[in-house]
């Protein structure tokens, strides 16, 4: 774009007409889709979530790639979040909670699983021990007198396979 458009385009940016035209358009996009604003501009919440993939090192969780798009940019570290429009908020909150809720059962469920895999280990031992006291148990029989004078080898059975 040439500079001298540009800076045209600017001045016009400006005009409090134009800002009155694109508050109005603002508000009737964000009523039309049902959906909130976001901080975002041009770019899709696809390339948000894959840039915060790279700069997690692992995939965003849904919420905290919502509560990027939907909170203004601060200006300090330590001052509030200001959401774009209170149903943002609302929207994060109910899925942070289902997301809490989502993970506490998974968690549950791993916890049951390692309980069951426990007790399962657990009798499996009980029965090798109780085979193991049922073998010490049976009777044995003795190996008859060894009498003769000839050497013990022949005596040995290798039983190994």
């Amino acid at each position: 774009m040439l500079p001298h458009v540009f800076d045209e385009l600017g001045q016009y940016w400006n005009t409090d007409k134009f800002k009155a035209i694109s508050d109005q358009a603002k508000m009737a996009k964000g009523s039309l889709k049902g959906g909130s604003l976001h901080t975002e501009g041009a770019k899709t919440v696809g390339t948000i979530a894959r840039e915060m993939e790279k700069e997690l090192g692992r995939t965003p969780i849904e919420p905290k790639v919502f509560k990027k798009t939907h909170v203004r940019k601060k200006e300090n570290e330590s001052d509030p979040d200001v959401w774009v429009e209170e149903r943002a908020e609302r929207t994060f909150i109910a899925a942070m909670s289902d997301q809490i809720a989502k993970l506490t059962a998974t968690l549950a469920e791993s916890k049951w699983r390692r309980v069951t895999e426990q007790q399962s280990m657990s009798e499996t031992v009980q029965q090798i021990k109780e085979q193991m006291m049922n073998l010490a148990r049976q009777p044995t029989t003795s190996a008859p007198d060894d009498t003769d004078d000839e050497s013990d080898e022949d005596d040995y059975v290798d039983l190994t396979p």
